[in-house]
């Protein structure tokens, strides 16, 4: 297992904290941990990791009053609360907080080993989703990889048809003129040829490959990405 991401455990009872720490980095990159509110605060402050896992009793600031200063300021940390049965209530009024999971102590390993396992996905889900640039419907760019799909296929491109490509995925509110693509392409041989008939070609033998014409053209002023929701 990839240990990538990072947790934040708050709990002040020494012994749990300790135990559980060392249970969670089997799953986790770092895990920072506090025996209070505050510090959790100031732990979060510092290093914002991809999780919490917050006992709602805590002194300093307890963990619905840490979880609802941190969700002003982060809508998509994951938040797991730990609270003894007579807490239920009141953090069951709490939805607006967007909790991933409330845990009642005494935590059974099992159980966190379940939702710890369930967050662990959700987040490789959304990493997942972040590195594809929806161009339209159909037509998506993986910003990693640097490849073109069309109805989740994977369309050859040369070189040159990918390095144009990248350049507007990456910059999606601009515009670009001939001579600043042609820079971008051709670098050292622009100033030796700068006829823009090449550029011509490649714009359309891209777009016959797609079948789509993916760029907006604004006559004297030159392209940009046609993005369609």
């Amino acid at each position: 297992m990839e240990n990538k991401y990072t947790i934040l455990y708050a709990e002040d009872n020494d012994s749990i904290r300790e135990n559980y720490v060392s249970f969670l980095r089997s799953y986790f990159g770092k895990v920072y941990e506090a025996d209070n509110g505050t510090k959790a605060l100031e732990q979060y402050n510092k290093y914002r990791p991809d999780v919490l896992l917050l006992d709602i009793n805590m002194p300093g600031i307890n963990g619905l009053d840490l979880a609802t200063l941190i969700r002003k300021k982060d809508e998509n940390v994951k938040i797991i609360m730990l609270t003894a049965y007579s807490d239920t209530d009141n953090l069951l009024q709490a939805t607006e907080l967007n909790l991933t999971k409330y845990l009642v102590k005494p935590i059974k390993t099992f159980e966190l080993e379940e939702i710890i396992n369930t967050t662990i996905e959700k987040l490789n889900n959304k990493n997942s989703q972040s590195n594809f640039l929806q161009i339209n419907q159909i037509i998506k760019w993986d910003k990693t990889n640097h490849k073109l799909y069309k109805n989740e296929e994977d369309i050859s491109l040369t070189k040159k048809e990918m390095v144009l490509l990248n350049l507007f995925c990456t910059n999606v509110d601009s515009t670009f003129s001939n001579a600043q693509i042609m820079e971008h392409l051709w670098k050292d041989d622009f100033n030796k040829d700068p006829n823009t008939s090449k550029l011509r070609v490649l714009f359309s033998k891209l777009r016959s490959k797609i079948g789509y014409d993916l760029f907006i053209t604004t006559y004297g002023i030159g392209y940009k990405l046609k993005i369609e929701d």
